[in-house]
């Protein structure tokens, strides 16, 4: 049996270091639509209101996409 080949865990495209440093879901100068971030409060309130019966394996989903989004608004030179 062959091993599967390694996928990004945002938008399960192939990892492979030629093109997925460049590949985006959205288009170059396309900004979020509104519904993405005013999302992000209801996903946090969610996660307050049940993060007693979220695995260990979501637990750390919602730490890794948290600190992706912190590190992403600390390098953010706009």
């Amino acid at each position: 049996m062959t091993t599967p080949a390694p996928r990004c865990p945002t938008c399960g495209s192939l990892l492979t270091d030629d093109t997925h440093e460049t590949h985006s879901l959205l288009a170059p100068g396309e900004r979020l639509t509104p519904w993405m971030i005013q999302d992000l409060p209801r996903i946090a309130w969610i996660v307050e209101y049940r993060a007693a019966e979220l695995t260990d394996e979501e637990r750390q989903l919602v730490r890794d996409a948290t600190n992706r989004m912190l590190r992403a608004l600390e390098h953010d030179t706009g």
